[in-house]
Parts: C-alpha cells; sequence; structure tokens
C-alpha cells in the first residue's frame, strides 16, 4: 500500500503519514484517543491508524475510536456512521488489533431541542455558538474523564486547508511540531493531527484507495458527499476542483447559511429530507423576531431573553409534524418529557 502512495501526487508526504503514526503510537504508553465523525477527514484517519497498527508489533496501549452522536446528525450520515463502528470493532479483533469503539451522547438537558424548546435558548448564530460545546465537545470530555486518564493523546483528522478559521484556530498552542498541540485547559492531554498537511484530494487518495478497514466503506461516504456537495470525489483528476468539499453536522444548524446540504441531498433523491429543511429555515427565520423572545434575560437585565412559551410549544408541535411528515425519528419520548418540566418551570413567567 504504501508503494502504491508513492506512486501518486504528493507521493513523499501520504508515504510519510503512516510512519509518523506508528512513531507516535510507540513513543509512550498513553492511550490513544481517535475521533470520528463518519465525514472524509475522521474516515481517513481512522484508515491510516488501523493501517499503521497492522505494521506494529507490540501493540502495548488501547485506541478508542469515538463518535460523538448530537442526536440532530444528517440521518444517513449518523446511521452510516453507527454501521461503520459496529463492524470497525470485530474487524479490529480479527486482526488483533487494540481498538475500541464508543458512541457518546449529550446529557439529556443538554441536547438540541431540550435547550431550545424546553430552555428556550435561541437557535444558534456565529455569535452565540452555544451548541458545539453541548453537543460535541462536552460529551467527549466527560467519557475521557470517566475513564481516569492520567494522560491521553487525542487523534483528529484536522487539515490545515479547510479554512481560513481553521489555520487561525492551529496557530495557536503550537509545539515543535504541526502535526501536534496543546489542548486548552488540559495539561494531561495532547492533540495529534496526522493529515494536518493534506489537502481534501490527498483525503479522497487515502478513502478510496486504502482497503481496510474494509467496515468504513469509503465509496458510501463518497457517494453521500457526493449528494451534499453535488460534486463526486475522484481520484482520477487531480487539477479539478477539490472534491467533497460539503461538511457534515446537524440538520439543524442554523449558523451554516441556507441548509445547503440538505438541499443538495435532497435534490440527489433524498426527498424525506424535505420536512427537515423546511423546519431548519423556518428555526432561522424565527429567532429573529423579537416578538417570540422574552424582553429580559433570565438574569433579570434588559436585552433579548430566551425564546417565549408560547413559541416553544408552538416548534415543538411543528417539530412533531415533521418526523411524522419525514418517517425519520427526530426527537425521543426522554427529550419530549425534560421540554414538558422546562415548560413547567417557566410558566409562570410565560407571560413575560
Amino acid at each position: 500500500m504504501l508503494q502504491c502512495l508513492r506512486r501518486l501526487p504528493n507521493s513523499s508526504q501520504l508515504a510519510d503519514t503512516i510512519p509518523r503514526i506508528i512513531a507516535a503510537y510507540r513513543a509512550d504508553d498513553e492511550p490513544w484517543i481517535v475521533g470520528y465523525s463518519g465525514g472524509k477527514d475522521s474516515t481517513a484517519v481512522v484508515k491510516l491508524v488501523f493501517q499503521s497498527l497492522l505494521r506494529v508489533r507490540k501493540r502495548h496501549k488501547p485506541v478508542t475510536v469515538i463518535y460523538c452522536d448530537t442526536g440532530v446528525e444528517i440521518p444517513m450520515a449518523a446511521a452510516l456512521a453507527r454501521k461503520a463502528l459496529t463492524g470497525l470493532e470485530k474487524e479490529a479483533r480479527a486482526f488483533d488489533l487494540p481498538i475500541h469503539t464508543k458512541i457518546v451522547s449529550p446529557l439529556l438537558n443538554e441536547r438540541f431541542f431540550v435547550k431550545v424548546f424546553g430552555r428556550g435558548y435561541p437557535p444558534p448564530t456565529d455569535k452565540f455558538r452555544w451548541c458545539t460545546d453541548r453537543l460535541r465537545i462536552d460529551p467527549v470530555t466527560r467519557f475521557l474523564k470517566s475513564q481516569k486518564f492520567e494522560s491521553a493523546t487525542v487523534v483528529l483528522g484536522v487539515r490545515e486547508s479547510e479554512s481560513a478559521t481553521r489555520q487561525l484556530t492551529l496557530a495557536e498552542n503550537k509545539t515543535h511540531s504541526r502535526f501536534w498541540k496543546h489542548q486548552r485547559g488540559e495539561d494531561n492531554r495532547k492533540l495529534f493531527m496526522p493529515i494536518v498537511d493534506y489537502s481534501v484530494g490527498d483525503v479522497w487518495l487515502v478513502n478510496l484507495l486504502i482497503d481496510r478497514p474494509r467496515t468504513l466503506r469509503a465509496k458510501q461516504v463518497a457517494d453521500l458527499y457526493a449528494g451534499a456537495s453535488a460534486e463526486c470525489p475522484t481520484v482520477r483528476e487531480m487539477q479539478g476542483a477539490p472534491c467533497g468539499k460539503a461538511r457534515f453536522g446537524c440538520w439543524t444548524c442554523t449558523v451554516a447559511k441556507n441548509g445547503v446540504t440538505l438541499r443538495n441531498l435532497i435534490a440527489h433523491g433524498e426527498h424525506r429530507l424535505e420536512p427537515l429543511l423546511e423546519f431548519r429555515l423556518w428555526l432561522e427565520r424565527e429567532r429573529n423576531k423579537k416578538t417570540n423572545r422574552w424582553p429580559r434575560r433570565r438574569n433579570g437585565e434588559p436585552g433579548l431573553g430566551p425564546m417565549t412559551l408560547a413559541w416553544r410549544r408552538r416548534a415543538l408541535r411543528k417539530l412533531l409534524n415533521t418526523q411524522e411528515r419525514s418517517g425519520l425519528e427526530l426527537i425521543s419520548q426522554d427529550e419530549i418529557v425534560a421540554i414538558q418540566r422546562e415548560w413547567s418551570a417557566d410558566d409562570p413567567r410565560g407571560a413575560q
């Protein structure tokens, strides 16, 4: 496989990645946590880690591939990721690799719909992006703390070329190597980013040309990206526009404008998502209406406060209608009960 990579564009860069991962794995006894989202970058990292461990004789420490299910992931992307994780652990066991998988989720009271429809948080904006910590970072942090690791290495599929914002973020917390970063606020945790220097094309070369683990089906990931971004990942034509630039995340996301990913998936035949797109666009419109907000914050200070109780009730009804129309499970009964508890606590203030 390394010989194959050496014959490709950026050959030395790609061929150097596996030796780099092997060296990092052998360097200490810290357990590894590999972040996996089901997207192209994290799929490439898991494939590269798997291939690296096949070449290590003494596999002296565990590797946990962790997936955070926020509860509002794009349904087909979430289904693909869960299926891949189920097969990954079995395939690793067949090769005697110390790879395990773990799915984590936000606490019930931290979930998106409980926050928005129950507590009255406004749907996220680029200036009030409360969702990333609550839905993605906190569940992983809780898992790491539950394991009581004295120290750990977190392996991420982060790339400098993703965006200008990503480049600025990576410029912070520098270390001696571009592939390693300190994690802010966590002195016992290091971040290892083995594909930080990859382009989108490099990522697809890894995904489509590396065979194992076979349970991470690169073609299915590529097909999903093709539908989401109206592009077709390819390894044959490297001079054109990068393939598969779409980003998968929460279908409810009101930070990304216009629901482009949902629109493209619908255009490629995923018509079940039409009610979800309609609901997501409605959320974006509704969050900016002053009549939907309390005139005071919860601390009593003047300014736009939580969404009104009347709006929250209307939003839940609309979501349940969206769920029925799409045939997809969008909210659990436990979340509905938690939302209703929040309503009871706010009821005396509902007219504010």
